[in-house]
């Protein structure tokens, strides 16, 4: 099967189940034990984009709205949301490849204030919804296009918001494949190497004040270990990502420039 190239990463569900169509993707995926892929439609031919994993680590941060990627067939931009390109000619999708009786573990997350949750978490407020994320996977998988009510909240999956009866508030609601179980290999509980497994780390940069500021979730795309995770990926790598409405590049070298004012800041890695 042909492949996309994955040249360079710029920023930042529908889930297909294996069919008698996919049999020899799923061949090749279990020979290579990666049991997702993510696939352009260029005319009417489905191409691989190589080195998809940076776009299905993006894809599994809740925050995360979309990539952008450049392609021999120019700048293309993923929505996570709608799973669609912003090129009306280029379809994208995300096929599974699981055994039999296997299931992704997927999570369910709100929008609480500027930071996003998972259902069973203890969030900010004291409107947290207590359900968790597997029952709501479970009411979605009976009824994708349905709703599902509890403890005074209301899930609507067809557009993908919260409603709370006793504020009359909504909230947006995202669903994500959890990281640790899906990004990485059959048979393993981490996409990380055995060796960083055991460890964790405090990404940290230098501020206005200046002081050493961790990465933290609320203000930016990646907290220390979303950063920790993509520097596992590919240390000499780098890392782009928006804060505060401007654009950033991480360079794990270590340094990080602000692409609109070219301002750069250090940054380092610690352990915790």
């Amino acid at each position: 099967m042909a492949r996309l190239g994955l040249s360079s990463i710029i920023s930042g569900f529908s889930e297909l189940r294996i069919n008698e169509g996919a049999k020899v993707y799923l061949q090749e995926t279990i020979v290579n034990r990666k049991y997702y892929e993510w696939q352009l439609s260029v005319g009417h031919q489905w191409l691989k984009i190589e080195n998809d994993h940076v776009i299905e680590t993006h894809y599994c941060h809740p925050g995360a709205k979309g990539i952008g990627i450049n392609t021999c067939h120019g700048k293309v931009f993923i929505d996570f949301d709608r799973l669609q390109t912003n090129d009306p000619g280029m379809k994208v999708r995300r096929l599974s490849f699981l055994p039999q009786g296997q299931t992704e573990d997927i999570g369910w997350y709100f929008r609480d204030g500027q930071v996003w949750r998972e259902y069973g978490s203890q969030g900010l407020s004291m409107l947290s919804p207590s359900v968790s994320s597997r029952e709501v996977e479970r009411q979605f998988t009976l009824n994708p296009q349905g709703t599902f009510a509890f403890s005074g909240y209301m899930i609507d999956f067809s557009n993908m918001t919260e409603f709370h009866a006793f504020t009359g508030s909504y909230r947006r609601v995202r669903r994500r494949p959890k990281f640790t179980s899906n990004t990485g290999v059959l048979g393993s509980t981490s996409a990380l190497p055995t060796a960083a497994s055991s460890q964790t780390y405090r990404w940290e940069l230098i501020g206005d004040c200046p002081n050493w500021t961790e990465h933290q979730a609320r203000t930016c795309l990646f907290d220390s270990s979303g950063t920790e995770r993509q520097y596992q990926l590919n240390q000499r790598g780098t890392l782009h990502f928006k804060m505060n409405r401007s654009s950033y590049t991480l360079g794990f070298s270590v340094t990080q420039i602000n692409l609109s004012t070219g301002t750069t800041r250090a940054v380092r890695r610690l352990n915790r």
